[in-house]
């Protein structure tokens, strides 16, 4: 696995505060309507949803989690 792929799948060094499960949810579903339309036959385009997918679904997952922690 080369460092550019390896990085998309090392969070750890990213230290952000979660943003709030409504936020957070609301990207993700706006991610998800962006990026419905991509064309699967354009390489561009599947790589930016992918990594767009990736994040929001990542920052989903945090949010989450900071909520879950908080009750």
């Amino acid at each position: 696995m080369t460092a550019a792929v390896k990085s998309l799948h090392d969070v750890t060094h990213v230290a952000l505060e979660p943003l709030p499960f409504d936020t957070a949810l609301q990207a993700a579903r706006d991610s998800l309507t962006e990026h419905s339309t991509a064309d699967i036959h354009d390489h561009d385009e599947m790589i930016t949803a992918a990594v767009a997918l990736f994040i929001r679904l990542h920052g989903l997952v945090d949010a989450l989690d900071a909520k879950d922690g908080q009750q």
